[in-house]
């Protein structure tokens, strides 16, 4: 099981940088990229950590699979207001993605009307 990998995805998903995550852990980037890269025995209280600051659980970690990840991210700019959404088709939610289309549909038309109004 790659772990690290799993970690790095989550990571990533979240927009979070690799020091941004060790800092939280109180580690060095350097001792953190090496759990990312599987180099190094992960201990559970660690996983744990890492967990809460990608606001995950243990379990979402390990049964993480990185061929199956989505990341919407729903922006409701009238309001400035984001939010984001990391599944898998597994727990797919479809009331979410539905609001996401209708988001972009929404983002499709303001655009029109700026290119409208241009020429």
């Amino acid at each position: 099981m790659e772990v690290g990998k799993n970690i790095k995805q989550l990571r990533e998903l979240k927009n979070l940088t690799q020091s941004y995550v060790a800092n939280q852990l109180n580690m060095s980037v350097g001792g953190y990229s090496k759990i990312e890269r599987d180099e190094t025995e992960i201990s559970v209280k660690k996983l744990e950590q890492i967990a809460a600051v990608l606001q995950t659980d243990i379990r979402s970690i390990l049964e993480l699979d990185t061929d199956k990840v989505f990341n919407i991210q729903l922006k409701q700019a009238d309001k400035g207001v984001q939010s984001g959404y990391v599944g898998s088709q597994k727990n797919f939610d479809s009331e979410i993605f539905e609001r996401y289309i209708h988001q972009l549909k929404e983002e499709n038309e303001f655009l029109r009307e700026l290119i409208k109004r241009k020429e």
